[in-house]
């Protein structure tokens, strides 16, 4: 996008309640937060009853008979026929135009029917919402779905385990409740497993959402993770996110993450011993790692600022300060 008619047909169609591409949402988006008056002038007038205006009339014929005299010769007067049928057309078309845009941007969007999908396979179903969000349903999970323009915004009921990629709707919240905690994000990726009441909990993997169980509530953010323990929710670090997200195991993503953990992982995955000198177990990794890389000691050894020495290469390191 980079004009203002590209900006108008965005707002037309985020007013109409139609659904936009990641892209256009973006960018709709960053003009919202660069024209935040002019947005919300924009907002309380789609929001106003509009009144029928005026019937237009147009008498061409007394127009032209104040137009003719003045005119030097028939060649004139011919061209500036052509000209003013012209406009006359130009004209009629333009106001059937703003009769339809004014239509489809002053009506108010009515809500959605609930929505029900439900996962009787044994392997993870995808399902598209129809605002475009993702949800990965797994197996024996319901869900069921809704818009309300009354103020809650995008509703969703679980039961079961599901993966969700939630669409960015500028101010149009996403929420779903459970039997056990309810989750409120505006645009993230997280996951919401409530399959079990000992172990309901949520694990966020892009973004940041609000969860509430009983009269608790936290807030938690990427590779962060909620869970409902003894009535209460305890927060804390997911230190194997491409478990609990089913993540290619071919890569490692650590964030935050206590070197120590991140030795043992590596250990069990590729086999490859890694030691630490005392002190280096302070330090904290935010990297993503191929397990084939060649040298994943040398580049702990980067991000700790320390020195690898190869005790045994291809299978044993020692880490140790400079």
């Amino acid at each position: 996008m980079s004009n203002k008619e590209d900006i108008n047909q965005l707002l037309a169609r985020y007013f109409t309640g139609e659904t936009l591409s990641l892209v256009q949402q973006q960018e709709l988006d960053a003009w919202i937060a660069s024209h935040q008056q002019e947005f919300e002038q924009m907002r309380r007038l789609m929001n106003a009853p509009m009144e029928a205006s005026a019937e237009i009339h147009f008498d061409a014929g007394k127009a032209w008979q104040k137009i003719e005299p003045r005119l030097e010769n028939r060649k004139r007067i011919m061209a500036f026929e052509r000209k003013i049928t012209f406009f006359l057309s130009v004209a009629a078309s333009l106001l059937v135009l703003l009769g339809i845009g004014a239509f489809y941007l002053f009506r108010t969007p009515t809500e959605d029917a609930t929505m029900y999908y439900a996962n009787a396979e044994n392997s993870v179903k995808q399902v598209l919402l129809p605002d475009s969000s993702e949800v990965m349903l797994y197996p024996e999970a319901t869900l069921s779905y809704y818009y309300s323009d009354k103020g809650e915004g995008r509703m969703a009921a679980l039961k079961g385990k599901a993966f969700f990629q939630v669409k960015k709707m500028h101010g149009i919240p996403f929420k779903v409740k459970t039997d056990f905690l309810d989750v409120e994000v505006l645009g993230t990726s997280f996951l919401v497993d409530v399959a079990r009441k000992e172990k309901a909990g949520v694990f966020v993997k892009t973004g940041k959402v609000r969860v509430e169980a009983v009269e608790h509530e936290v807030v938690i953010q990427a590779n962060e993770k909620a869970e409902l323990k003894d009535g209460m929710l305890k927060t804390d670090t997911i230190l194997r996110p491409q478990e609990v997200f089913n993540m290619d195991d071919s890569v490692l993503v650590f964030e935050q993450t206590p070197v120590t953990e991140v030795v043992k992982i590596i250990q069990e995955k590729t086999g490859i011993q890694i030691d630490l000198a005392k002190g280096l177990e302070k330090n904290q990794i935010t990297t993503r790692i191929n397990i084939d890389e060649p040298d994943i000691a040398g580049e702990l050894a980067f991000l700790c600022g320390c020195k690898c020495e190869t005790l045994v290469k291809g299978k044993h390191y020692r880490l140790y300060e400079k």
